[in-house]
C-alpha cells in the first residue's frame, strides 16, 4: 500500500484484512525514504516492488488518495517506471482518487502528463466535488457483481469523495476499458459518468482497477464490499506466468546474473518462482530434474505435465529444507513438462509506517542456482569428464546409496570433494567395490554437495561427477 510523499498515510486497509491478505505499507512523507523503498537501495537494486529480473514482487499495489502530482514528481522518472514495469510484468494496481489520477494518461484534454504512470491509456477529468459523498450505480454487466450483490438494488450509497475524477468517455477512451460503476451525483457534471473502471492491456500484464471516490476507509457494509470487490477483481487479473526458457536434455541452466542483465539468466529473489519447460519425446523411461542452489538458502522444486508448476498444483515436488533438490519421474508421458523453482528463503519484515527488512536481506538482490533436466533410457548417463556414455550410474543425484558398474577390473576407489580433499577411501567410510561394481553409502559426516569418484582400473583412472542430496 503506497501512502508515500503527498498521499494519505494510511496504516490499515480493512478490505485487505477482511480478505485475509498480508500487506506491507509505506505511510510516510519522506521523499528520500520513498526513493529507497520504491526505486533502489544498497540491499535491493530494483526497489521493493520488483524482483532482480524485473518481475513483480507483490501481487497488488494499492495507491492512496492525496496529491497525485506531488507524489509522481517525488517518485521521479525511475520510480514511475518501476510501477509501469510492475504492472507490465503481471502485477495488479488499484488506485482511489489520487491513485486513479496517477494511473491515467493525463487529467488534461491533450498531451501526456509527465508525472502520471500511464498505466491506463485513457484520460480522467475532475468531478469538481469536494468534501462530500457520492452514490454509485452498479451496471448489470459490472464484474463486481461476481463477488457481491450490494443489497440487490445495484446501488452503493454515501461513498466519501474529495476532488476525485471520472473516466473521460468522450476523449481517447480506450475501447477495452470495463465500466464497473457510474456516479449518482445529480446536478453535477459527474452524474452518470464512469466512477470505477478496469483495464488489462495483455495476458501477461496485470489488471488496473480505479475509482475517483474513497471506499478504502470502511470496515463494514457495501463500501467495504466496494473496495473488496476492486481488490478481488484486480487479483483475478494477474498477469500469466512467463517461461525463463526451454531446458535442453542434460545441459545445465545457470541462473547467476545480477539485476540489469538478461532476465532469462538473472538470479532468483525471495519467495519468487522461476519457470522452465522441457519437451519429452515418446518412449522416455525416466525424467530427472535436479537443482543446486546457493549455500544456506532453501529452494523448492516442482514438476508438472502440461501446465506451470506451482506448489498448489504440481504433481511432483521437493520442498525439504536445503539448496539441493531432486525430482525423478519414471516413464513420463510425452509432451511439455513444466519446472518450477521457488526460492523459499525470505527477509523478515517489520515497521509500523514503512517496511524494515532484516535477516537474509541478500536475497533481495537475488541468489544463484543451477538446474539440469535429463531424460532418456533408464541407467544411461553422460559424464563429459571421461567420455564414457554407457556407465551405469544408479542413481545420480542420489540420497542414500550410489552404485556404478565399470566394464573393467577395479583396483582402487576414492571419493573427493570440490576442494580435492579425500572424503572416503574403499573399503572404508561406506565405500566398497568388487571387480567392476562400486557402491557408496555416505555416513552422517558427509555433507550434501558435488563430489568426484576416482576409479583406478588396470588400464586407466576414471573421474566421475556425482551429486549427493543428503538423507
Amino acid at each position: 500500500m503506497d501512502g508515500g510523499t503527498g498521499l494519505t498515510h494510511r496504516l490499515r486497509l480493512y478490505a485487505a484484512e477482511s480478505l485475509g491478505l498480508t500487506m506491507e505499507l509505506l505511510a510516510h512523507d519522506d521523499s528520500a525514504l520513498m526513493q529507497s523503498i520504491m526505486v533502489n537501495n544498497p540491499a535491493d537494486a530494483n526497489g521493493y516492488l520488483l524482483y532482480p529480473d524485473g518481475a513483480p514482487r507483490f501481487r497488488l499495489l494499492y495507491t492512496n488518495g492525496g496529491d497525485a502530482g506531488r507524489h509522481g514528481r517525488a517518485l521521479g522518472d525511475t520510480g514511475r517506471q518501476r510501477i509501469r514495469d510492475f504492472c507490465a510484468r503481471g502485477g495488479t494496481y488499484i488506485g482511489t482518487c489520487a491513485g486513479a489520477y496517477l494511473a491515467a494518461l493525463s487529467h488534461q484534454d491533450s498531451g501526456v502528463f509527465p508525472y502520471f504512470y500511464h498505466l491506463w491509456p485513457g484520460r480522467v477529468k475532475a468531478t469538481g466535488i469536494t468534501s462530500s459523498a457520492t452514490g454509485h450505480f452498479v451496471p448489470e454487466s459490472s464484474p463486481l457483481l461476481r463477488y457481491y450483490n450490494f443489497g440487490g438494488d445495484y446501488y452503493i450509497a454515501r461513498v466519501p469523495h474529495n476532488g476525485g475524477c471520472f473516466a473521460n468517455e468522450s476523449l481517447d477512451f480506450p475501447p477495452e476499458t470495463e465500466i464497473l460503476l457510474r456516479y449518482d451525483t445529480t446536478g453535477h457534471r459527474a452524474h452518470r459518468k464512469v466512477s470505477c473502471w478496469a483495464w488489462k492491456g495483455a495476458d501477461t500484464s496485470g489488471r488496473i482497477v480505479l475509482t475517483g471516490s474513497h471506499p478504502e476507509g470502511y470496515s463494514y457494509g457495501e463500501r467495504l464490499q466496494f473496495m473488496m470487490g476492486m481488490i478481488r477483481y484486480a487479483l483475478d487479473g494477474q498477469g500469466a506466468p512467463r517461461l525463463k526458457g526451454i531446458l535442453a536434455n542434460g545441459v545445465p541452466r545457470v541462473m547467476n546474473q545480477p539485476t540489469g542483465s538478461d532476465p532469462a539468466f538473472v538470479m532468483i529473489g525471495d519467495r519468487q518462482y522461476h519457470h522452465f519447460a522441457c519437451d519429452i519425446p515418446p518412449g522416455c523411461e525416466t525424467l530427472t530434474v535436479y537443482l543446486i542452489g546457493a549455500d544456506s538458502t532453501d529452494f523448492n522444486l516442482y514438476l508438472h505435465p502440461g501446465d506451470f508448476a506451482f506448489r498448489s498444483v504440481a504433481e511432483y515436488a521437493d520442498t525439504n529444507p536445503g539448496n539441493i533438490k531432486l525430482l525423478r519421474v519414471n516413464f513420463p508421458i510425452s509432451g511439455r513438462w513444466f519446472v518450477g523453482v521457488e526460492c523459499a528463503t525470505t527477509v523478515t519484515a517489520s515497521g509500523d509506517s514503512f517496511p524494515v527488512y532484516s535477516g537474509r536481506v541478500d536475497v533481495l538482490n537475488g541468489v544463484p542456482y543451477q538446474i539440469v533436466a535429463r531424460w532418456g533410457p533408464i541407467g544411461i548417463a553422460e559424464n563429459r569428464g571421461t567420455g564414457q556414455k554407457q556407465l551405469l550410474l544408479t542413481p545420480n543425484p542420489f540420497r542414500t546409496t550410489f552404485t556404478v558398474n565399470v566394464p573393467e577390473n577395479v583396483s582402487q576407489v576414492m571419493i573427493v570433494d570440490k576442494s580435492g580433499r579425500i572424503r572416503a577411501r574403499a573399503p572404508e567410510n561406506g565405500l566398497t567395490f568388487s571387480s567392476n561394481l562400486i557402491k557408496w553409502q555416505p555416513d552422517r559426516a558427509i555433507e550434501p554437495g558435488v563430489y568426484h569418484i576416482l576409479i583406478r582400473t588396470n588400464a586407466r583412472t576414471l573421474r566421475l561427477r556425482i551429486v549427493y542430496l543428503g538423507r
